[in-house]
């Protein structure tokens, strides 16, 4: 079963512009008024749950990609290998690590990945901090897919691991609780964008920050490649961000502090980054 969705920026019916940029039968729309791009007729979060698990429909994508344009694939991952283990560059990671260290006269720091997957990431982050930090900092994770949050839950020996969708896992945690919180490569799958960020923000410390990755809506790739954009997935990407409308969000949901630098937008990346306050 599908949902009808009005603008996740306005939570009420507006003027909308259809893009033409999904295949049938998903449609995607700009709403006029706030710029926001979203997919109005998603699957609910129970289907989200199992038929379009981020592993299921990920290995579908790559496989599609792999069929479709084999030498731009080729290129891209040899590319993103490059980054990763021989520059060693994981945006995400270094922001976490560089927020964690600024966090001053607490006996623990606590850090939530939302949309964990294996729960592998935030592990990874503490590893890489001085020596002090590694007992504490305590990771903790949601994550949708049933079969992600068992591995998530099994592997771990500290934290606590939800199994659920993000908007109500965050209801399972204490008000004024975490640090740290990650949506990495998230936002543009859930379907309530500007309720999940209200709860965050209810969930986070006065000096805690929120630290964002998602597609970026406005890159110069998005309008070169129009509807064969890398940034697109059907139907589990359900939000497209720009600065702008990030931005705008983040404001809307309570965050007083929205800060993006150049490098976290430049339009020559397909991806983007944003650090959101309290005050």
């Amino acid at each position: 079963m599908t949902l009808k969705r009005v603008s996740p920026l306005l939570e009420k019916h507006s003027k909308t512009i259809n893009l033409n940029l999904a295949p049938d039968p998903w449609k995607i729309l700009k709403c006029c008024e706030t710029g926001i791009v979203f997919l109005e007729n998603p699957p609910g979060y129970e289907a989200l749950k199992e038929d379009y698990a981020w592993e299921k429909t990920y290995e579908s994508e790559v496989k599609k990609r792999k069929t479709d344009e084999p030498i731009r694939y080729k290129i891209s991952s040899l590319l993103k290998a490059f980054r990763l283990k021989v520059l060693k560059r994981n945006k995400i990671k270094e922001i976490a690590k560089k927020e964690i260290l600024k966090i001053n006269n607490t006996d623990s720091i606590e850090l939530l990945d939302v949309g964990c997957a294996d729960g592998g990431a935030l592990e990874k982050i503490i590893s890489e901090l001085p020596l002090i930090y590694h007992s504490k900092c305590l990771p903790n994770g949601i994550e949708i897919s049933a079969a992600l949050a068992k591995i998530a839950k099994d592997k771990a020996n500290r934290g606590k691991w939800v199994h659920n969708n993000a908007l109500d896992g965050m209801l399972e945690f204490d008000d004024n609780y975490f640090d740290v919180v990650i949506l990495s490569s998230f936002l543009e799958h859930e379907i309530e964008p500007l309720q999940l960020l209200k709860n965050i923000f209810v969930k986070l410390k006065d000096h805690g920050c929120v630290i964002i990755k998602v597609p970026n809506f406005a890159s110069w790739n998005r309008h070169i490649r129009k509807e064969k954009w890398c940034g697109f997935r059907h139907p589990d990407h359900v939000n497209y961000f720009t600065p702008t409308t990030l931005r705008e969000t983040a404001l809307r949901s309570g965050f007083s502090k929205f800060s993006m630098k150049l490098l976290d937008r430049q339009p020559l990346s397909d991806s983007m980054y944003a650090v959101l306050r309290k005050s």
